[in-house]
């Protein structure tokens, strides 16, 4: 009974470890460096090390200088895209990250630009990822229209 009573003592230890380890806070040193340089990322290589770094820094004035960076290089530089689908397929999260950031706190005007290059400039081979770019723009769109 003891032996079980450590045990499960020992589990719960590890488990909320664990828990502690992943959700990493945000330092004032990187949130200052985050909000630097989150709004001012013109290609998916420099916006992925950044996400890599701060990603515990997603929020706020932060959060949404990580959008510009997502709508600049969307709008401007469109013809990237399929590095952002190499980026993205090694890397998950990154791809999650980069859909959250297609948000209304973005100009409607740019938002309106990502839906009509994703359904007329798509490559035939990133089909699923201009879909998915299609569909957050539309929400974004319909929360900014709907927001007072």
């Amino acid at each position: 009974m003891i032996y079980r009573s450590l045990a499960i003592s020992v589990f719960v230890l590890l488990v909320c470890r664990a828990a502690s380890a992943q959700t990493q806070t945000c330092s004032s040193a990187e949130a200052k460096r985050a909000l630097t340089e989150a709004g001012e990322l013109r290609t998916w290589e420099v916006l992925h090390t950044s996400y890599h770094l701060y990603h515990n820094c997603d929020d706020g004035a932060i959060a949404e200088g990580y959008s510009e960076s997502v709508a600049r290089i969307l709008v401007d530089r469109w013809r990237t895209l399929p590095r952002l689908a190499e980026l993205t397929k090694s890397d998950p999260r990154f791809w999650k990250f980069v859909l959250k950031h297609i948000d209304s706190t973005l100009d409607t005007k740019d938002l309106k630009r990502m839906r009509s290059m994703a359904k007329t400039q798509c490559p035939s081979a990133l089909h699923s990822v201009c879909t998915n770019l299609t569909r957050e723009a539309d929400a974004a769109l319909k929360e900014s229209v709907s927001s007072p």
